[in-house]
């Protein structure tokens, strides 16, 4: 089946991560906010490798109210698609637990649904760059706006639990939780659409 979508205002995403995530306003928020130039998508980690922010979704620019989590990670994507916004990425070594792939042949779970560590790529990465990810509650579509719009899927999400799924295109999605080996990352409101 050809892959679908789900509006960013269809999902949540649950925080698997280690750690606790600090509480921030909007006012504390990195220089030139997550995707700023100092410190996402960089060669030298300027955050610990995963440390986690939760700040308030800005509702007055885009999306819903709600809490957003992010997670500090470097992507390392050797062989992997090209990261872009809004694609899902799993944990992609078996040694170091911080750096996340997108690429759905190259992960350390047994098979992509079986990952329950996943986030969300807030812009284009550089392979080995440091960078926020996506990685629990409402989308942050008012704090990154490019995280607006649509998400892929594997074609047959109903609203429910959602896992990371290997998707036609060769790049990780969002497909529904159908085994009980699939390990859920979050939750859809609503079926995914054409």
């Amino acid at each position: 089946m050809a892959d679908k979508t789900i509006d960013s205002e269809l999902i949540t995403l649950t925080d698997r991560w280690p750690g606790v995530a600090r509480l921030v306003s909007a006012g504390e928020l990195p220089t030139g906010g997550m995707t700023g130039s100092t410190h996402h998508n960089v060669e030298t980690a300027i955050y610990g490798p995963g440390e986690k922010l939760c700040v308030w979704n800005d509702v007055g620019v885009a999306g819903l109210a709600g809490q957003a989590t992010f997670i500090y990670l470097q992507y390392a994507g050797t062989d992997a698609p090209t990261c872009a916004v809004k694609q899902i990425c799993v944990p992609g070594s078996a040694t170091v637990w911080y750096q996340v792939t997108n690429d759905p042949d190259y992960t350390t779970a047994p098979i992509v649904t079986g990952s329950a560590l996943a986030c969300v790529a807030l812009s284009a990465m550089t392979d080995t760059y440091w960078g926020w990810f996506w990685c629990g509650g409402i989308c942050p579509e008012g704090l990154v706006t490019g995280l607006g719009g649509n998400f892929a899927t594997e074609s047959n999400v109903a609203a429910g639990m959602i896992c990371a799924h290997d998707l036609t295109a060769d790049a990780i999605g969002l497909g529904p939780v159908a085994a009980d080996t699939e390990a859920s990352i979050g939750f859809a409101l609503a079926a995914d659409a054409a």
